[in-house]
């Protein structure tokens, strides 16, 4: 199996919100090696800010707790950018866009919550 993490998952599971014990067993698979998981540099981005806002070195934690696990971020390319502009089409946040088109290139499922990724055709598991 391959997931991609939205930015939701992980602040789902960072903050021990409904769904959390769902995300924690698809992280705990691909640190297992029984599946390949995937984030968008996207969401470094927005996993940075949004906690960087609380406090910064929480974020730096944040941040080096993805990294540092066996998640493959990938970077935005040609054709995630192009995809994504396609995607952006629909009424959805741009950085949705980035990582639905993520989820497209890597072939992967997105462990996602966001209802807007399934009108866009993106396999999603719901988390909560």
């Amino acid at each position: 199996m391959r997931y991609i993490f939205d930015t939701g998952s992980f602040i789902t599971f960072f903050d021990n919100e409904k769904g959390a014990r769902k995300i924690g067993m698809l992280l705990n698979e691909v640190e297992r090696g029984q599946a390949e998981g995937f984030v968008s540099a996207i969401t470094l981005t927005e996993l940075y800010y949004i906690y960087a806002r609380k406090d910064a070195k929480l974020a730096n934690d944040r941040i080096d707790a993805v990294i540092s696990s066996r998640l493959k971020v990938i970077a935005i390319g040609g054709n995630i950018a192009l995809r994504a502009g396609r995607y952006k089409l629909a009424p959805i946040p741009l950085a949705d866009a980035l990582i639905a088109a993520t989820s497209y290139e890597c072939k992967a499922h997105l462990i996602a919550h966001d209802k807007h990724f399934k009108e866009l055709g993106i396999y999603v598991v719901d988390y909560k």
